[in-house]
């Protein structure tokens, strides 16, 4: 059984792609959804969960706008920047 927070050791497989599956028990617990940041750190491979920086936007729509196109241009950079400090 794999508890957050303990120490725990899990054996998965990487298949051909380089792709590894992570239980869905630990993904629930962790909250990870669609996005998670890769870390290398002292020669391990380190996965944070990272809100989809989409959600976040998605969250920040301002209904009813005057200005669509500049909402549309704020709402673009805001995306971007979100994608470089979460990825």
């Amino acid at each position: 059984m794999w508890e957050v927070g303990s120490v725990s050791e899990l054996i998965v497989y990487v298949d051909k792609k380089g792709r590894v599956l992570i239980p869905s028990s630990i993904r629930r617990q962790l909250n990870i959804r669609n996005v998670v940041k890769i870390v290398v750190e002292e020669g391990q491979i380190v996965l944070k969960p990272v809100e989809d920086p989409l959600k976040r936007v998605e969250r920040l729509v301002v209904k009813g706008t005057d200005d669509v196109e500049a909402e549309i241009r704020k709402l673009h950079k805001i995306a971007e920047d979100e994608l470089q400090k979460g990825v």
